[in-house]
């Protein structure tokens, strides 16, 4: 976590399938992923269909179809609390993980692997566990395994730009 800390930020391609149970095939969407630290970070999804999340603090800002909503984080904990597992662990930052999740982290600097398991109830309602792979360099895969049993995983490639 010491070497993520040490991450200046940058800009990321991702692809993001989701499995969910009401549909018979999983949906996939790519875009770029933009970190700012210490808190700035933003989720561009280009295709199938273009939207935009940008967290600044405590502040989400979503536009799809051309309409722009804005939420306060702290007004939905559970979101506020994966935000924080993405922050926490893209700045190193032990003690605000250790806020919202049981940790278990495996592995060595070049190949390492969190398990974050919700502390928190209403959290636990939404999140089974967020499972998150990198190495020295980075991120590379983040997992969200849903309490329903849908799951998410986002596969992270750097930018070849």
């Amino acid at each position: 976590m010491q070497q993520l800390a040490k991450h200046p930020g940058g800009r990321v391609n991702f692809t993001e399938t989701k499995t969910l149970s009401v549909l018979d095939q999983p949906v996939v969407s790519s875009g770029e992923l933009i970190y700012s630290p210490p808190d700035r970070l933003e989720k561009n999804t280009l295709k199938p269909v273009p939207e935009s999340l940008v967290i600044r603090g405590n502040d989400l800002t979503v536009v799809r179809d051309g309409v722009k909503r804005q939420l306060r984080l702290p007004q939905y904990p559970e979101v506020l609390a994966f935000v924080e597992a993405l922050r926490g662990t893209l700045v190193g930052n032990r003690s605000l993980l250790e806020q919202h999740y049981a940790l278990a982290l495996s592995g060595t600097e070049r190949d390492w692997r969190l398990v974050l398991t919700p502390l928190d109830d209403r959290m636990k309602r939404w999140v089974k566990q967020i499972k998150v792979q990198g190495s020295d360099k980075g991120l590379s895969t983040v997992e969200t395994l849903q309490a329903d049993g849908d799951k998410s995983v986002i596969a992270i490639t750097p930018d070849a730009r």
